[in-house]
């Protein structure tokens, strides 16, 4: 099977940036709109059994109250949308980090590429490929006219 073999060189950072940008904040979105709904129906569960909230919480790891943790960075009963605006936040605020982090990977894979000249693909063949075999340029049709 006949091989087409292509050369990366480089990596735009920028399009690295944007990508994992975008990528991380559907996934931030997602993952909220996901354990929102299950930290509901745990919840609702607990309500139902006529536990409270807090009791579940220092229940999980004796000697430590962790509902008292919790409600002290706002996350607690009387804080929950304080909590919940804060985490959307820190997520937000994250997702550049992870972007910028990303980008910096992407910084150093070029450096990399550069030093050993880059890496081979090996791609199939596209069968819709049409093959000119004498490109004309735009400048010499120009100069022809």
């Amino acid at each position: 099977m006949k091989v087409e073999r292509r050369i990366i060189k480089s990596i735009s950072e920028f399009s690295v940036f944007k990508f994992v940008l975008v990528a991380y904040l559907i996934f931030f979105i997602l993952f909220v709109i996901l354990f929102a709904i299950i930290g509901l129906i745990g919840w609702a569960l607990i309500a139902a059994q006529g536990a409270a909230f807090g009791d579940v919480l220092n229940s999980l790891i004796p000697g430590l109250n962790l509902s008292e943790l919790i409600g002290g960075l706002g996350i607690g009963m009387g804080g929950s949308v304080l909590g919940m605006v804060l985490f959307v936040i820190l997520g937000l605020v994250a997702s550049v980090f992870v972007a910028a982090g990303a980008t910096v990977f992407a910084w150093l894979i070029n450096v990399i590429l550069k030093i050993i000249g880059g890496i081979e693909l090996r791609l199939a063949p596209n069968k819709n490929l049409v093959v000119v075999e004498n490109p004309v340029s735009i400048e010499s049709r120009v100069q022809q006219l």
